[in-house]
C-alpha cells in the first residue's frame, strides 16, 4: 500500500471511529499506520471497567480485535474474525493510557494472521493476542 492509502485511511478510521457506536464507546484513537500494522491510543475510564474497577477483559480484546482487524484493513483486505486468543499478563487499572498494537504475521490468499499487544503508558506488556481474519475481498474506503 502507498502512503497516500494510509493517510486517507487514518482519517477513515477517525471520522469511523467517531460514528460507530462500538467504537466511540472505547474513545479509541487510530495513532499511527504502516503496512501490516496499527497504533491505537485509549484513555481508559470507569465505563471500560469490571466490578473490581480493573479495565474489563472483554474490553481489552475488544481492543486487541479492533487493532489486529485495521493491521489487516492497512493491506487493502476487508476481513472478519475466524479466531482470536487473548493471554492477560497484568491486570489494567481504570484510568490506564493504553497503547494498542495489531501487527500482520503472516498472510495468504484467504487467511491473515495477526498479533496484538497492549502496554501502559510505562511500557509495560499488559496483554498479548493472536487472530486469524478470514479475507472478504478488498477493501474500499467508504465516506
Amino acid at each position: 500500500m502507498n502512503q497516500n492509502y494510509l493517510d486517507n485511511l487514518i482519517e477513515y478510521f477517525r471520522r469511523y471511529n467517531k460514528k460507530s457506536p462500538f467504537e466511540s464507546f472505547f474513545n479509541i484513537e487510530v495513532d499511527e499506520l504502516k503496512e501490516g500494522k496499527s497504533v491505537y491510543k485509549i484513555n481508559t475510564d470507569e465505563k471500560h471497567t469490571n466490578r473490581y474497577e480493573y479495565v474489563h477483559g472483554g474490553t481489552l480484546s475488544s481492543l486487541c480485535d479492533v487493532a489486529m482487524g485495521a493491521a489487516c484493513i492497512t493491506l487493502g483486505k476487508k476481513i472478519v474474525t475466524i479466531d482470536m486468543s487473548v493471554s492477560y499478563l497484568k491486570p489494567t487499572p481504570k484510568g490506564a493510557v493504553l497503547t494498542v498494537i495489531g501487527e500482520v504475521v503472516s498472510r495468504g490468499s484467504t487467511i491473515i494472521h495477526t498479533e496484538g499487544k497492549i502496554f501502559d503508558e510505562e511500557g509495560q506488556l499488559l496483554v498479548k493476542s493472536h487472530g486469524a481474519y478470514y479475507i472478504k475481498g478488498d477493501f474500499e474506503i467508504k465516506e
